[in-house]
């Protein structure tokens, strides 16, 4: 949730260090076009003198000049307003309007000069001409209107500040109250600050800091209709605050106001153009708008200003994303794409780390749009900056070089992280880092989860303030709540459709809790159906949600996520549900208290790593992560179509860049060379990872042109591409896990190497249950021997694609009916534990329990 900053300050920029001459300098960089140097001048000027109206100016002309249009506007009403009587000044405003296509507002600024005499009679004339030709439908480009240029008098030049009231009288007796009602404020007291300063308003209706005040604690309250009534009446009595205007466009953004909006932070930016907390507001609710144009341009400002907005560089970043790989923008903005414009949001955001909290921030944002050299190389340039956070920013760095498979110095860094996990008692990387990390052990990823789920344990100390349950009917069905953000276009969502669609209603009552968005797509729709009760908990709080499970009665709640992107482990803490399990979303345990099971197939783990999950652990006959058998299939394409040669053999792997190692991938140039017709087919999620990968080839002595790159498709397209494959080659520590369950359903056999831990045997599990248990390898070596076996012989591999067709008639893990009834199973035998008074315990299901439940819903 985005926090607006609010303040009652109208702090500028801190004025940088000495130069001989900024003006001067700034003046020099925007005639030899380096215009964002010479931004970067003018608001030197302008931080030590807000009121210098020609560096207001320049600046202004100096953002146009390099595609800030939205931008310079503020600065170029403000030198206006600070030497009316200058035509240049006004014209640059003009111009500034009308290229951006405002031309109503360009209209009143051209009747207001003509009404008060500031401009010539000649120049009105032809502004109107301008206008008049770009209200009957010219593009402003055609009328080849001249760009304005900088000012380039010395800044000596004394102007009046605008005469706006920024205070009203105090009566000494109100001095007291008002330091009070900021301390209230402070101290989060707002429904007594609310009281106090309501009684001070009615007896001095004049007093607009009073106003001001009341509204921001209104605000505060959510109390928005009277927040907008208190700051409206501020902005009356004190126009000249620009911080007002700020906090009446937070209060309009919740109205749903939209002109209220422009108008308010306009306001707010032509009174202090130097307020970065203004800036990051108005990039935030452009963002929000949708108008993704204004937003990378407010947040370009922001970080201008005060490079640690973090907020501004999500916005900045988000936006010019969005911008170059949509190619869409909100009609409102009337900016035109600029295909360089991530490159220079990405530079924008690097340039302003300056700690090593904001170096992570700022990774992690530039690892969300992909742009992973990037993110490393903030990440090493802040090990060498910032001693005191190594490990983590060690964590982040190899986690990203791994995204693109840059192995760059990766094994000794690796090396290093996996020492400093073992050393450290708090956290070094995420649990989910921590599956795909070579070298680590079941006991250390105990480990990392332990240090990661104690920052839940404030949330699971607040357990007993939820409500109380509603009272169970007798003989009512048991309620099963799945929680989860995937209920879309997901893989999780990919594999669990069908268990959802067969659970038994006559004996189950099941509930969605839907996390994330509604993308809108079929496979959403598919999920809707599945389910008696679709919930989107989205726009709840932890708590909200937390009370919400509790009332709809749900007896054992499943989350579908564990330590994964957009999970909300604080409702699972909060114990909404007497019986809580994971499943499927995270290979590995949690750490935590408050989860009583983990569904498990004795392959994944095996009964005697029992010990290293605080998990009871209850275990599927077959495996545990299921298939899904109403699977859309597009058209098998060509290889030509695919990008693969058309004869020779066609080894692939799809899995996500990250879990390709270099020790994997040395026995994939080993295979290639020892079986010369065949070629390796990749996943490539950037082209960072193609250029990667071929580089490290050739160092091995393999022609790069062997191996082919995939790009991302949709999920029937992928599946359809799969048939082309003969045989997937799996990846180790962290297996296919999806995507091999995509290829043994299309028919494809995948070998595989089992390692020691969860991540590492989910292939070997899946194998298993389809009756492939010999393309189980349990190390490299055998792994590469086994491959270039099955690659010499075809017939070996055609008896295996045989072998896996005929399976689907009998095979344990392509019956997702049978699924649905094992886990159902484990759901009784853990509610009759719960309701027996017997802790969670280890649970196995009963064959011929399993089989009667089986013929009983054939």
């Amino acid at each position: 949730m985005i926090n607006y900053s609010i303040s009652w300050s109208s702090e500028g920029a801190s004025p940088a260090a000495a130069q001989s001459d900024p003006f001067a300098e700034g003046l020099e960089a925007h005639r030899h076009g380096r215009f964002e140097a010479a931004i970067d001048r003018y608001l030197q000027v302008l931080g030590a003198n807000p009121d210098q109206a020609l560096a207001c100016y320049d600046l202004g002309v100096a953002l146009m000049d390099a595609g800030f249009g939205l931008v310079s506007m503020p600065f170029l009403r403000r030198a206006s307003g600070l030497l009316p009587s200058s035509e240049t000044l006004r014209y640059a405003l003009v111009f500034a309007l009308i290229q951006s296509g405002r031309l109503d507002e360009a209209e009143r600024t051209v009747a207001e000069a003509e009404h008060a005499g500031l401009a010539t009679s000649s120049a009105i004339s032809l502004w109107r001409s301008w206008l008049g030709d770009c209200q009957q439908g010219r593009d402003p480009a055609e009328l080849r209107l001249s760009p304005p240029l900088p000012a380039q008098s010395a800044p000596g030049l004394s102007v009046r500040p605008l005469e706006l009231a920024t205070s009203t009288l105090v009566h000494a007796r109100l001095q007291e109250p008002f330091a009070k009602a900021v301390q209230d404020y402070q101290a989060g007291r707002m429904e007594q600050m609310i009281g106090d300063l309501g009684r001070l308003v009615e007896e001095s209706p004049s007093w607009g800091e009073g106003h001001h005040l009341r509204g921001l604690a209104l605000l505060a309250l959510d109390r928005i209709d009277e927040a907008a009534v208190a700051l409206r009446r501020a902005s009356e009595l004190l126009p000249g605050r620009a911080e007002i205007w700020d906090h009446l466009g937070v209060v309009s953004v919740r109205l749903g106001e939209r002109e209220s909006v422009r108008h308010a932070f306009e306001q707010a930016l032509t009174l202090n153009p130097l307020r970065a907390e203004t800036w990051n507001n108005a990039a935030d609710t452009a963002m929000r708008q949708g108008w993704l144009g204004a937003a990378y341009q407010y947040a370009f400002m922001a970080l201008r200003l005060k490079p640690d907005l973090v907020q501004s560089a999500f916005c900045l970043l988000q936006a010019a994303y969005k911008i170059e790989t949509e190619i869409r923008v909100d009609a409102a903005d009337s900016v035109v794409p600029n295909l360089g414009m991530l490159a220079r949001a990405a530079d924008a955001v690097k340039r302003g780390v300056g700690s090593a909290d904001q170096a992570l921030d700022v990774a992690t944002l530039l690892a969300q749009i992909g742009r992973y050299p990037d993110a490393c190389e903030v990440l090493e340039s802040g090990l060498e900056r910032f001693e005191d956070r190594q490990p983590v920013l060690l964590g982040k760095l190899v986690q990203n070089q791994r995204r693109v498979c840059d192995w760059r110095a990766l094994a000794e860094r690796q090396a290093r992280l996996v020492e400093l996990i073992r050393e450290s008692d708090r956290p070094v990387v995420t649990p989910f880092a921590a599956l795909s990390l070579p070298g680590l052990d079941p006991e250390d990823l105990r480990k990392t989860a332990h240090a990661h789920a104690c920052r839940f344990q404030d949330w699971a100390d607040r357990a007993s303030s939820l409500g109380p349950s509603p009272a169970k009917a007798a003989g009512g069905r048991l309620r099963i709540g799945y929680l989860s953000d995937d209920l879309q276009e997901h893989a999780t969502a990919y594999l669990t459709a069908s268990v959802f669609e067969h659970h038994d209603r006559s004996r189950f009552e099941c509930f969605a809790y839907s996390t994330g968005a509604d993308d809108g797509g079929p496979l959403r729709r598919r999920l809707r159906d599945a389910f008696e009760h679709f919930v989107d908990i989205r726009p709840l709080g932890h708590q909200e949600a937390a009370q919400r499970i509790r009332d709809d009665g749900i007896d054992i709640l499943v989350d579908l996520k564990g330590y994964t992107n957009n999970a909300r482990i604080e409702i699972l803490a909060l114990r909404p549900s007497p019986v809580q399990v994971t499943w499927l979303g995270f290979p590995g345990t949690l750490g935590t208290s408050f989860i009583d099971y983990m569904v498990v197939d004795s392959v994944v783990v095996p009964p005697g790593d029992a010990r290293f999950y605080d998990e009871a652990l209850a275990y599927m006959p077959g495996a545990y992560a299921p298939v899904d058998d109403r699977r859309t299939v597009a058209p098998v394409p060509t290889r030509a179509e695919a990008g693969l040669p058309e004869r020779g053999l066609v080894l692939c792997c799809f899995n996500d860049p990250y879990k390709i190692t270099p020790e994997v991938f040395d026995r994939w140039c080993a295979i290639l060379k020892a079986v010369p017709d065949a070629i390796l087919w990749l996943y490539s999620k950037t082209p960072e990872v193609a250029e990667n990968l071929r580089r490290e080839a050739g160092q091995r002595g393999l022609d790069p042109g062997r191996l082919r790159f995939a790009p991302k498709v949709s999920q029937p397209e992928h599946l359809a591409r799969l048939a082309l494959a003969d045989l997937v080659l799996d990846t180790l520590p962290y297996n296919a896990h999806t995507t091999a369950s995509d290829a043994l359903w299309m028919g494809v056999p995948v070998l595989t190497c089992a390692g020691e831990t969860f991540p590492s045997r989910v292939a070997a599990s899946l194998l298993r249950a389809a009756g492939l248990s010999d393309l189980i390898t349990t190390d490299l070596a055998a792994y590469e021997a086994r491959a270039v076996a099955l690659g010499k012989d075809p017939d070996a591999l055609a008896a295996m694609k045989s072998r896996l067709t005929e399976s689907r008639q009998e095979a344990i893990f392509f019956d997702s009916r049978r699924f649905a009834a094992d886990l159902e199973s484990l759901y009784l035998s853990m509610w009759a534990r719960y309701r027996g008074g017997q802790a969670p315990a280890r649970l196995e299901i009963d064959k011929s329990d399993a089989a009667r439940s089986k013929k009983g819903r054939s």
